[in-house]
């Protein structure tokens, strides 16, 4: 299972996110006639690329990946929501966690497959490192350490030192790829690194690119109490984020907070994290991405949740009566929210 299946499926688990508030009204029935769901349009672009790239895996179509990847490392291409379509890619190519043992073995087979077409590949190489972290959490488990059974253990570090050694290896190679350093964070978490060798970890990450924002939404998730932080470090390392060089600003703060609030009931009552700089974040996504509605949810949420009804409530007034489904639960959820909002803004 990859990281972003424990930071939230890639947003999908932050849908979830609660204020503790609200747990019991969800439990009550709320007409949802008056409000439809609505994706934005880059969720479409973004699900036809990967389409195509597992198509493209699914049949052996390495030239075409190769081509396809080099363009992506050349040019650093993003969606017009930030998202890298380089780490689009690999996320393509994974296996689902419910899969049978069949399954994973014959996607070993395909990977194998693809070096010894293109030996020097970074992008081969990555993907195949990238798959032995998810085949190593496939192993071990998403529950807490202590319900992990031995054989789990005993895979889980077998398969994260094999996914090592592959990337190891591919330092050598002279094509670099961003999603090296997402799959070395995804190992260091897994291994328990000291922090100085994940602080040396990031700042090649960092050097690599600035701007890169996966980096750092891994790194902050591995400073959650549940891994390798203490309470109020990963709020720390969010602030420094923002404040670094050539970085992304108060947007990397909101990406942050927008990532790990699915991890607590109310994350600005629970933790350190900024309202003021979260909104900040927000506003800057909102102004830079025009067409990522997604965002505008968010912003509606999590205003709800640090108590700024008067913004909530000029943020649902912008949505209307359609909702993007990333943001939130269900359609209740949503509801719930405004009428909150709305509530806490009146005179």
């Amino acid at each position: 299972m990859r990281i972003y299946a424990f930071i939230a499926l890639f947003l999908s688990l932050l849908a979830g996110s609660l204020g503790g508030c609200y747990k019991k009204a969800t439990e009550q029935a709320v007409d949802t006639s008056g409000v439809h769901a609505v994706r934005d349009a880059i969720r479409a672009e973004t699900y036809a690329f990967r389409s195509e790239t597992r198509q493209a895996y699914n049949n052996r179509r390495f030239e075409e990946l190769e081509l396809k990847a080099d363009e992506l490392h050349a040019n650093r291409a993003v969606f017009s929501n930030g998202s890298w379509k380089i780490a689009q890619f690999h996320d393509a190519l994974g296996c689902r966690d419910d899969e049978p043992e069949s399954m994973w073995q014959l996607h070993d087979t395909i990977h194998q497959e693809w070096i010894a077409a293109y030996p020097d590949s970074i992008t081969a190489r990555v993907a195949y490192a990238d798959f032995f972290v998810d085949y190593a959490w496939h192993a071990r488990g998403s529950g807490y350490a202590d319900k992990v059974s031995p054989e789990g253990w005993k895979l889980f570090e077998a398969r994260l030192t094999k996914a090592r050694e592959i990337l190891d290896a591919a330092r050598a190679l002279p094509m670099k790829d961003a999603v090296w350093w997402t799959v070395s964070l995804r190992v260091a978490l897994g291994q328990g690194w000291l922090k100085g060798d994940y602080d040396a970890l990031m700042k090649e990450a960092k050097d690599y690119s600035p701007v890169f924002w996966g980096y750092d939404t891994a790194r902050a998730y591995s400073l959650l109490p549940r891994w390798h932080g203490e309470p109020g470090d990963w709020e720390d390392y969010a602030l420094q984020a923002s404040r670094a060089e050539n970085g992304l600003g108060a947007e990397i703060y909101a990406r942050i907070v927008m990532n790990l609030a699915g991890y607590h009931r109310n994350v600005f009552e629970e933790t350190k994290a900024s309202w003021p700089k979260t909104r900040e974040g927000l506003e800057a996504m909102r102004k830079k991405y025009p067409d990522f509605r997604e965002v505008t949810n968010w912003a509606a949420k999590l205003a709800v949740l640090a108590k700024d009804y008067p913004e909530a409530s000029r943020i649902f007034a912008l949505l209307g009566d359609s909702y993007d489904p990333g943001a939130w639960r269900d359609a209740q959820q949503f509801l719930l929210f405004r009428k909150q909002a709305l509530a806490g803004a009146a005179p």
